[in-house]
């Protein structure tokens, strides 16, 4: 992204000052990035989240999110699931929530209503990878996401060796809201290992508010200690909510 040479240099002079706090600096300017959650390090994967920002530049119709991560991630493009859930109308009654049945908790996005959901990656079928980089609309009458997606991911970014990954929807899709929405993020590392779906926030620490209205955003900072959620093996798709058994695709 662009940044004036301004902003380069101070950005240069804060990253030798304050080793390590790169990424906290946030600039409110075209180009920049806003802070959305602060999650504690779990541990148990190294890579596990960080920090959830989006774009500060919402007059381009479409919103970025990167998750920066405490460690490099390996190889990306298969040892992380980024998925972004979206509460449009901001009613937790409507789309998925907690109170969903037949949902496993990996695959809920903590306190909201999910209306739509990003998700930057691929799950696993007996074919290989499925549902890669697309957007999904919750549908009501089949107490899950549109059998068909309604968007693709735009400019996903997952190189190896890197500490963050990134993902884009256009606004369109999300029905072109102008006020405030909640969003949520999941981020599933390692899926064919530890697989650990990291909430950010973590689940009991709610949900991050972005406001395209005045072009500010609500921060939640997640409670130090609470661990992400482990599944002891189970694979839980983001897309159904249920087991995930490899030999069956959707």
């Amino acid at each position: 992204m662009k940044r004036t040479p301004l902003i380069l240099a101070v950005l240069l002079i804060l990253t030798a000052l304050l080793p390590g706090c790169r990424e906290r600096i946030v600039y409110t300017g075209l180009g920049d990035w806003l802070l959305l959650a602060d999650d504690p390090d779990d541990g148990n994967v190294g890579y596990n989240g960080h920090y959830l920002y989006v774009d500060a530049d919402f007059s381009d119709d479409a919103l970025e999110f990167k998750v920066q991560t405490y460690a490099p991630i390996p190889d990306a493009y298969d040892d992380v699931i980024l998925t972004i859930y979206f509460d449009t109308d901001q009613d937790a009654s409507t789309g998925l929530s907690t109170s969903t049945p037949g949902w496993g908790t990996e695959a809920v996005p903590n306190d909201i209503g999910a209306d739509f959901m990003m998700l930057a990656g691929a799950e696993f079928g007996k074919d290989g990878r499925i549902n890669e980089d697309e957007i999904y609309a919750w549908d009501g009458n089949a107490n899950g996401w549109s059998e068909t997606p309604v968007g693709s991911v735009q400019d996903p970014y997952r190189p190896a060796n890197t500490d963050s990954v990134k993902g884009t929807i256009s606004l369109d899709i999300l029905g072109n809201p102008t006020g405030q929405i909640d969003v949520v993020a999941i981020l599933l590392c390692d899926p064919d290992g530890e697989t650990y779906y990291d909430h950010i926030p973590d689940q009991n620490a709610g949900h991050a508010t972005i406001d395209l209205g005045n072009g500010s955003v609500v921060q939640t900072a997640s409670s130090a200690g609470v661990t992400i959620n482990p599944s002891s093996g189970r694979r839980v798709s983001l897309i159904t909510g249920k087991e995930l058994i490899l030999e069956e695709a959707r």
